[in-house]
C-alpha cells in the first residue's frame, strides 16, 4: 500500500478540491475551479479556519475543513464545514488520517471538541464517526436563503 500524508492545504490545491467536490456531489460543478481557488485564498488568508488535505503519491485524495465554531450554550467547538475522501480511496485510512488531524488541531488550540453534520442517507459514514466516538445528538432541517446580487 503507498503511503499517505496530511498537510494543510496551498492554493495549487484548488483543481483537486474542485474534483473532490465533484466526486462528491456532482451537482456542484456550477462553482468553478476559479471559486475553489479563491475560496482557498480567502479561507486561508481571512480567516481561523483550518483545512488539511490527504495525498497519496503527490495527488489530493481528501480533505476536511474545520472552522472554530462558538455558541452561547456551549465551550467552543471545531466545526466541519466541509470532509470528502475520493470513491476510489476509501475506506483505506485517508478519512482516519483526515479527521484524526482535525481533532489534534482541535485538542493544540483548546477546543471542547467537533461538531459535524451527516445527511441522513450516508449510513457508513454514520458507522465511520460512531466508531471514532462521536455521537448522534439529533435530527434537523437545513434552510437556506440565497441573495440576488
Amino acid at each position: 500500500m503507498k503511503e499517505k500524508k496530511v498537510r494543510e492545504i496551498r492554493l495549487p490545491d484548488y483543481p483537486a478540491i474542485y474534483l473532490l467536490n465533484q466526486d462528491f456531489n456532482p451537482n456542484l460543478h456550477s462553482f468553478s475551479e476559479q471559486k475553489v481557488k479563491e475560496k482557498i485564498e480567502i479561507i486561508t488568508q481571512k480567516t481561523n479556519d483550518i483545512i488539511f488535505v490527504c495525498e497519496q503519491d503527490e495527488e489530493v485524495i481528501g480533505y476536511i475543513h474545520g472552522s472554530p465554531y462558538e455558541l452561547l450554550f456551549s465551550d467552543s467547538l471545531v466545526n466541519v464545514l466541509g470532509f470528502v475522501v475520493k470513491k476510489t480511496f476509501r475506506n483505506q485510512g485517508a478519512g482516519s488520517m483526515l479527521i484524526e488531524s482535525l481533532e489534534a488541531w482541535g485538542k493544540t488550540n483548546g477546543f471542547y471538541g467537533i461538531k459535524l453534520l451527516s445527511h441522513p442517507s450516508r449510513t457508513a459514514a454514520h458507522r465511520f464517526y460512531e466508531k471514532r466516538g462521536y455521537t448522534f445528538t439529533k435530527d434537523q432541517k437545513n434552510f437556506i436563503k440565497t441573495f440576488d446580487c
